[in-house]
This record gives structure tokens, sequence and C-alpha cells, in this order.
């Protein structure tokens, strides 16, 4: 029996985050965000395989710059995107990024 998607997710996923995306589609938006890709809601979404650049554009200012494939595509919804090229550095900027996106939403009690 073949797993869910959330069941072959290797890192968790932020929703609703506070940054933006630049990439081939201008009108890409995120629509979840982990360590291992991106969710990018458009309505022509490039085709499974296709390699893009990425650029997020973080609340702080910061920007990562990420390199990705298309897993995964919903034709008239969006794309699932996996970084495959991500400097340490980056990656640790997001994990920050990430770690500040959980924590929010996180009941205060």
């Amino acid at each position: 029996m073949s797993k869910s998607p959330a069941e072959r997710r290797q890192s968790p996923r932020a929703s609703k985050v506070q940054a933006q995306v630049e990439c081939r589609a201008p009108a890409a938006q995120i629509h979840d965000l982990s360590l291992s890709g991106v969710y990018l809601l458009f309505p022509d979404p490039p085709p499974s395989g296709e390699e893009l650049a990425l650029r997020l554009s973080l609340r702080s200012g910061e920007s990562i710059d990420a390199r990705g494939v298309v897993r995964r595509l919903e034709l008239g919804r969006g794309a699932a995107v996996e970084f495959t090229s991500l400097s340490p550095a980056a990656r640790e900027l997001l994990a920050q990024f990430l770690s500040l996106q959980f924590s929010e939403k996180q009941p205060k009690g």
C-alpha cells in the first residue's frame, strides 16, 4: 500500500507563511513551505520534472535562493517543488524562519 503525501513528508510544513516567491511564474504564491520544498499556487504550473530557480523573500527582508524540481502538480492549482540546491546558510535561515512560523502558530496558554 502506498503512503499518503502527508506520510511521505520528510519535514513538517508551515502554511500561511509570510513570505513571497519569485520564479518563472510571476503570479506564484506559497501555499506551504518546509526544509525539503514548497507547494506553489499558480494557475498554469510547470510540468512535473521541470527545474525551477526560486527566490523566497522572507518578512525579515532576507532572501533565500534555491533550485528545485517539480515533483507533483495539480493542473489549475499548483505544484509541489522539492529543493535540490540550497546552501548551508540558506538552509539555516529557512530553518530559523520555519521555527518562528511554528512557534507563532502554537496556542497561547
